[in-house]
């Protein structure tokens, strides 16, 4: 499974969403979150992550940052403008000793390649930017088990707004 691969039907992608693994789901226009166990999952088609939107991530982050192991974004489009990821640094930075878990953003956008690695100038290394058939490569950045991986994917697919015509 490659990172970019979509689930067959929407009934499976709800079932996929209802496990009781699954917390804190929100899925918008432009993006859909929730947290897998202790690691946030987020997704965003190709258009820009809407503000009252990306409220919901940055609740997330708030909520379990302290706890959080990883993060798996499924980015296909333009990343969170500079606003909105001051926005995600500052709810982090609101728990005392949190820091960014390893992240791995699926992307196939150079902008967002761009954005990780600016996000990076002024983070811990944390978070690596890969390609969506890349999906080895970001099991071991996040130190995690094929079974593990596989099934943070099958949440960010199912988590994918689609897209408005």
């Amino acid at each position: 499974m490659t990172a970019s691969s979509e689930q067959s039907g929407s009934s499976t992608a709800q079932a996929v969403l209802d496990a009781p693994d699954v917390v804190g789901v929100f899925k918008g226009r432009t993006l859909g979150t929730a947290m897998v166990g202790n690691v946030l999952v987020i997704s965003h088609n190709s258009q820009a992550p809407a503000q009252d939107e990306w409220v919901h991530y940055c609740n997330l982050v708030g909520r379990y940052i302290s706890t959080m192991s990883a993060q798996l974004v499924v980015a296909e489009g333009p990343g969170p403008n500079a606003t909105q990821r001051q926005q995600a640094l500052d709810r982090g930075s609101q728990a005392m000793g949190a820091v960014i878990p390893p992240t791995a953003v699926f992307t196939r956008s150079p902008l967002v390649r761009g954005i990780v690695t600016l996000f990076n100038w002024f983070t811990p290394r944390s978070m690596r930017a890969f390609s969506p058939e890349d999906v080895q490569a970001a099991q071991q950045h996040l130190k995690m088990t094929d079974a593990q991986m596989q099934r943070l994917l099958e949440v960010a697919h199912a988590l994918l707004p689609s897209e408005e015509p």
